[in-house]
């Protein structure tokens, strides 16, 4: 009997452009969360009536250090961590979907630098720093209520690393998800071999994942997943468009098609979904094939 492949949803940013928002401030889709909620609630329904099995909280641009520099005290801060997620779960009450899992959605160091580095992996600053962000950010992460916790669009082995020494403090079931370059290595160009094996060895992390790539290569991310290690598989990649980090645009021609996302479905994969400038259109046609 062949494996039900799980669904995930897509971008927040691209149908809140689609909308007519301008995302191009240091909290993103953050910004919406706090100003319009009901937006990001409105996407959330739209991904659930497409048949997802995951939707994943507003929340990636969020941090702590972020937050703090913006003029906002840690109660504050607090409370629009929880808002992304009482907004997913208002989703799933209009939707009356209750088994679909809340994943809680963060980012990598590069949200705080807004400059687009998730696309390097390069920082230019020391690991005591990196940890320190994300240490302060897990305390709070840690008292959310939702089901998953999804690391994403992480560039480097070095935050990898960092990453996978501080989730031994999580109590939830934690997603690993690393971005990477057209040789499958990440970002800043080291191994993602490496990475999947300190990740393997974890026992908090069910499942290990690629995202915001180039789809062209999601076969062999797959495979290459498979090989390096022994956990879930995820992937979700982009829609191809390459990004402009000066003025944070996308340029260039959209890659998904009926035919790419059957191929991808033939390796079986354990989750697949789509990321940056991947809406609901897309996900409805996931599901249409997987049903098929």
């Amino acid at each position: 009997m062949r494996k039900r492949i799980k669904l995930l949803d897509g971008s927040l940013s691209y149908p809140i452009e689609l909308r007519g928002h301008n995302l191009n401030t240091k909290l993103w889709t953050a910004k919406i969360l706090m100003d319009n909620p009901k937006i990001i609630e409105d996407i959330h329904v739209e991904y659930i009536n497409s048949g997802v099995d995951y939707i994943s909280t507003s929340s990636y641009q969020l941090s702590v250090k972020t937050l703090k520099e913006e003029g906002y005290n840690i109660l504050e801060i607090e409370n629009i961590f929880k808002k992304s997620v009482s907004v997913a779960k208002n989703a799933l009450s209009r939707a009356n979907k209750k088994k679909i899992k809340i994943l809680g959605s963060f980012g990598p160091f590069a949200t705080y630098l807004a400059d687009g580095s998730e696309y390097t992996g390069i920082y230019n600053t020391k690991d005591e720093v990196i940890n320190e962000f994300h240490s302060e950010n897990l305390k709070i992460i840690n008292k959310l209520d939702i089901d998953i916790l999804l690391y994403e669009t992480i560039p480097s082995l070095r935050e990898i690393s960092i990453l996978n020494n501080l989730l031994e403090q999580s109590d939830k079931e934690v997603w690993i998800s690393m971005t990477c370059n057209n040789t499958l290595n990440l970002r800043d160009n080291s191994s993602l071999k490496k990475a999947c094996e300190i990740l393997s060895q974890s026992k908090k992390i069910s499942t290990i994942g690629l995202n915001c790539f180039d789809p062209s290569i999601t076969n062999i991310a797959i495979e290459k997943l498979r090989l390096y290690s022994n956990k879930k598989i995820l992937v979700y990649p982009n829609s191809g468009e390459k990004y402009n980090c000066e003025n944070k645009t996308w340029l260039g021609k959209n890659k998904f098609n009926e035919q790419s996302i059957s191929n991808w479905i033939k390796e079986s994969p354990d989750i697949i979904g789509g990321c940056c400038r991947i809406g609901k259109d897309e996900i409805k046609q996931f599901k249409t094939i997987l049903k098929n």
